[in-house]
């Protein structure tokens, strides 16, 4: 039996839902098939690794009793770590760079991949100049000189961080007597020095995303793409993501044309090979009549069973259980 420890938490803006994935993942895995221990790691990097039974919520754990740096010896008695964190610190290639120095084997893209896919502003310049798909036209500033940057633009535009997940501080902005309550959003997670992006708002679009399974001898898995209607924003934000039907999701996307999902779908995977991707990946797309525009690449996105990766797997026939044995068995 297969030992599995899923790594969660860490300091990061999306701590909440790293443990709202591992504990779908924790209700879904194959228990028959592996063992199962969680390493919790606190914003502050403090951890906490237990082997769990099946019915284990961790939603309430606080006895952080080891540091970061002495977990990672802990972690080397396992087969494989799966990795549950989003954002900052697990997504980001900073984990990852532990785990690789550790020689820890581990689920998702490799350091080097997360940074760039993390990395929106970057990872999409690589990915227009080597496909020829249009991105969204982007002005790329520091925090601190945004409101200036703004005030010179026409609007409406879209605001957001260039490396951040879950859609968190992403703005359409329409005019500038909201600016001031963004601005104090912004500052609740980032500093002077980070990189916003001011992205054209692209008006009358069909949100899509789709992803793409990796086997460990590289052959794929293609995916459809799935079609995202916000039912309590303008756009598919954080709220739109993580609110009880806050989103319809079509599969497939009829929003867009037969041809457009079959070229989306082979699209993710050349991104995915291009950005250097493991495993899996889920790219994200804005659809406007004949024009696919490519967004970002998310190496780890969300691990709900109501998550889109997860959808679509099931769209082809891999149930939530076998797509968390996917993982665990092509690392």
């Amino acid at each position: 039996m297969k030992k599995v420890v899923i790594i969660c938490g860490g300091p990061s803006s999306e701590y909440g839902i790293s443990l709202l994935s591992t504990q779908s993942i924790i209700d879904n895995i194959d228990f028959t098939k592996y063992s199962v221990s969680v390493c919790l790691i606190s914003p502050n990097r403090e951890c906490v690794i237990k082997e769990i039974p099946q019915s284990e919520k961790i939603s309430k754990w606080k006895e952080w009793n080891i540091p970061f740096t002495e977990a990672l010896g802990k972690l080397k008695n396992y087969d494989v770590a799966l990795l549950g964190t989003h954002g900052q610190f697990g997504e980001d290639g900073v984990l990852q760079t532990y785990l690789e120095d550790e020689k820890i084997v581990y689920t998702g893209s490799d350091s080097y991949s997360s940074r760039l896919c993390m990395d929106k502003y970057r990872s999409s310049i690589l990915v227009k100049s080597s496909t020829n798909f249009s991105i969204p036209e982007t002005k790329i500033v520091r925090l601190i000189n945004l409101k200036k940057e703004l005030s010179k633009l026409p609007l409406p535009v879209f605001i957001k961080p260039n490396r951040n997940g879950s859609s968190i501080c992403s703005y359409v902005l329409r005019d500038l007597s909201g600016l001031d309550s963004i601005l104090k959003n912004f500052y609740a997670h980032h500093t002077d020095e980070d990189e916003i992006l001011i992205q054209e708002y692209i008006k009358d679009m069909v949100e899509v995303s789709c992803g793409c399974l990796e086997k460990k001898d590289h052959a794929f898995i293609s995916l459809p793409p799935i079609e995202i209607v916000p039912k309590v924003s303008e756009f598919f934000d954080y709220k739109a993501k993580y609110t009880k039907n806050g989103s319809l999701e079509r599969i497939p996307a009829i929003g867009i044309s037969k041809e457009q999902r079959e070229k989306i779908s082979k699209l993710t995977i050349d991104i995915h090979k291009l950005l250097g991707c493991r495993l899996y990946s889920r790219s994200d797309y804005l659809v406007v009549e004949d024009n696919i525009y490519y967004l970002e690449t998310n190496t780890l996105p969300g691990m709900t069973n109501m998550s889109l990766i997860p959808q679509e797997a099931c769209a082809v026939g891999i149930n939530f259980k076998d797509l968390i044995s996917f993982y665990i068995e092509n690392s």
